[in-house]
């Protein structure tokens, strides 16, 4: 309207002037009696002009008074119906007016602190955030504060979140249900006994399924594919999935080693995607030992429940031929083989390099232990020099540069004792080679990112030893190891199993024994492996440190600004489980400068694989570690004691739902 009226009053004024010029100019060259005519025009046009201008302001302010008028009662409508609610408050954030939507609720706090109303308001003053939701009697708002203003916005989005619950909780769920070792042990047994492990096992999960609002349809006769919604899942996996332990103990009175493996992948309307997930994460669980469930949102982190047993042997004498078979036609098919290890190399690592190495020569490939120019751990490094003639005769060891140079697209690199790129000891190899081969004995981390073209990974073995023995004897040739060879690798397996106290299995002893026809001496191993006074006086010195939690964890955490090697943290938690009563050992310690190591060791009824995992370490179940930079003691100490806590509490948590089954 200003701008209008602005245009109308120049534009009159124009006119005016105008006509008031050409009547001087009449009065001055013309008759004067058509001057005084031409001038009565002029006063009169100004003063029409005038009436018109008053007339549009006058008319154009009735207009915007109707407008303003019609829009603050539409606006008013709007906020009703928008269910928006508005709260001032003064200085002392005390509530001095709240808007109809409270009024008309019987909501009146007018005069009180703002957080009497809603103490989950408080958010919005104390934290960085922008607006915050919260539940008053039965309704749910949306709060944010004016920045520039004593005043809060609510937004009632009950119906709006009650509708995004249900569109949630109809969320299509897929999984995955696999009966490990079924197969196996249906295979030499007779009919009544397949019989009550098929009524007493097997249909206990499809009894189950029905019972939780799964539908199951069974696949094969040891893997059922279910589908379900987000509702029943949650309320499964609340209770920790208590099928988990039903069907390991009715497998045990079966006198059967049957055990769960469990997927489940949602998130998405891609029911391709959701079928590509699903069964990854089943690997992933099998991998990690089974008897647990892996589950997966999309785009989001995997996350485990179960698990709270060893591991039980899997490794049939048929898979590790064919697994023999696979290998050894990689193997085959490349020009040379490259074997490369973890950081800071210990005795199993470097013995499965050794043994690998042997399959590659026996083929007649070019091969390479890529070993030199890395640190090893401290007994290894004396053992590599007392054996340094004799394994020289029948291995080459390169560093990483000469490896690089010498790599062709069919050079097979076989990775040993670990499977993700953070812990290999020569990451570039793995990045640039085409031909990839994982041996691995720990249980698979979610995080595995080798671009493998096969995976061996066995989390029920001892060992990369105990795994790359049984390979060596279903070679096509009967492969000869030197005494000093063996010794490593028999090393390896004793230092893994903490003297065949932990992680044992028949196959373990069977692949010790062959060691042994090898040429194995124990009494030399045990030389090698033997503490000097100095270390044993270390050992000494980090047990002062000791505390004992939950009678039944003791930790170890060392505060002074010394440096261990992780070999020394992790002997100390080896001896701490032989202390009557102790279920796991936690050391805790600087092995550089900022650099803080965690050893978690268990007797195997406390799964410390879950919680390094927790810290973003890993391992396996009885065995497991943590390394981090820029942290201290104390830092890691307190985290450690949280995830303790938190591993109590769920194991209490699910042994409380199984004794309720």
């Amino acid at each position: 309207m200003n701008r209008k009226l602005e245009s109308l009053k120049i534009g009159a004024v124009v006119i005016f002037v105008a006509e008031a010029v050409l009547a001087l100019v009449l009065e001055y060259g013309m008759h004067l009696r058509f001057a005084t005519i031409m001038l009565i025009c002029v006063v009169l046009d100004g003063i029409y002009v005038a009436f018109m201008i008053f007339t549009f302001q006058n008319t154009e302010m009735r207009k915007e008074r109707s407008i303003r008028e019609y829009v603050e009662d539409s606006a008013a409508d709007a906020v009703e119906f928008g269910e928006v609610g508005f709260i001032t408050f003064d200085e002392k954030y005390v509530i001095t007016w709240m808007s109809e939507l409270f009024t008309s609720r019987g909501i009146n706090y007018v005069g009180s602190n703002i957080t009497d109303f809603i103490p989950e308001i408080r958010e919005v003053f104390l934290n960085d955030v922008d607006q915050v939701t919260v539940q008053y009697r039965d309704r749910e708002y949306l709060v944010q504060r004016k920045s520039s203003g004593q005043i809060l916005f609510f937004k009632d989005i009950t119906e709006k979140e009650d509708m995004r619950r249900k569109l949630e909780n109809r969320e299509t769920v897929i999984g995955l249900i696999n009966l490990d070792n079924y197969a196996e042990t249906i295979a030499y047994e007779d009919e009544q006994k397949i019989a009550a492990i098929n009524a007493n096992v097997r249909q206990r999960v499809s009894d189950w399924c029905r019972d939780n609002g799964f539908v199951a349809r069974r696949v094969r006769n040891d893997r059922f594919v279910v589908y379900t919604d987000m509702e029943h899942f949650r309320k499964a996996e609340a209770e920790r999935f208590p099928i988990l332990n039903e069907v390991r103990t009715q497998a045990a009175e079966l006198e059967a080693v049957i055990t769960l493996s469990m997927a489940f992948a949602m998130g998405t309307d891609d029911l391709l995607e959701l079928d590509d997930m699903v069964n990854d994460l089943l690997e992933l669980a099998q991998n990690r030992g089974g008897d647990q469930a892996a589950i997966k949102p999309y785009g989001g982190e995997v996350r485990f429940v179960g698990g709270t047993v060893e591991s039980s042997e899997r490794r049939s004498g048929v898979r590790i031929r064919v697994m023999a078979q696979s290998i050894r036609g990689m193997m085959e098919q490349s020009e040379k083989v490259y074997v490369i290890g973890h950081k800071l190399s210990d005795f199993d690592c470097m013995g499965a390099q050794l043994g690998v190495s042997r399959i590659a020569s026996y083929l007649g490939k070019e091969v390479h232990v890529i070993s030199l120019g890395f640190p090893l751990e401290e007994k290894l490094t004396g053992a590599m020099e007392r054996y340094k003639d004799a394994l020289s005769e029948v291995h080459s060891f390169w560093d990483e540069k000469k490896a690089l140079e010498e790599l062709t697209e069919k050079t097979l690199v076989v990775a040993v004792d670990h499977h993700t790129v953070d812990q290999c000891a020569t990451p570039d190899l793995l990045v640039h080679a085409k031909r990839t081969l994982v041996i691995d004995h720990h249980r698979r981390r979610k995080d595995d990112n080798i671009r493998a073209s096969m995976v061996y990974l066995e989390s029920s073995a001892s060992s990369a030893t105990e795994l790359v023995t049984e390979l060596l004897q279903y070679q096509p040739q009967r492969v000869e190891l030197y005494p000093e060879e063996a010794n490593i690798m028999f090393a390896g397996m004793v230092v893994d199993t903490n003297h065949f106290r932990t992680r044992c299995g028949a196959r373990t002893f069977e692949a010790a024994g062959q060691l042994r026809e090898w040429g194995a001496s124990p009494r030399e191993v045990d030389d090698l492996l033997k503490n000097t006074f100095e270390e044993f006086a270390l050992q000494n010195k980090m047990l002062a440190y000791s505390q004992i939690i939950y009678d039944k964890y003791i930790l170890v955490p060392i505060m002074e600004k010394e440096f261990y090697t992780r070999a020394q943290i992790s002997a100390v938690a080896d001896f701490l489980l032989s202390i009557q009563g102790v279920k796991a050992s936690f050391v805790v310690a600087y092995i550089d400068e900022g650099t803080v190591a965690v050893s978690a060791r268990s007797s195997g009824e406390v799964n410390v694989q879950v919680m390094m995992e927790k810290m973003n370490g890993g391992g396996h179940f009885s065995g497991a570690a943590l390394q981090r930079t820029n942290t201290t003691v104390e830092e890691i100490t307190g985290e450690l004691v949280d995830v303790i806590h938190a591993y109590e509490e769920e194991e209490g948590n699910e042994n409380e739902s199984n004794s309720a089954g």
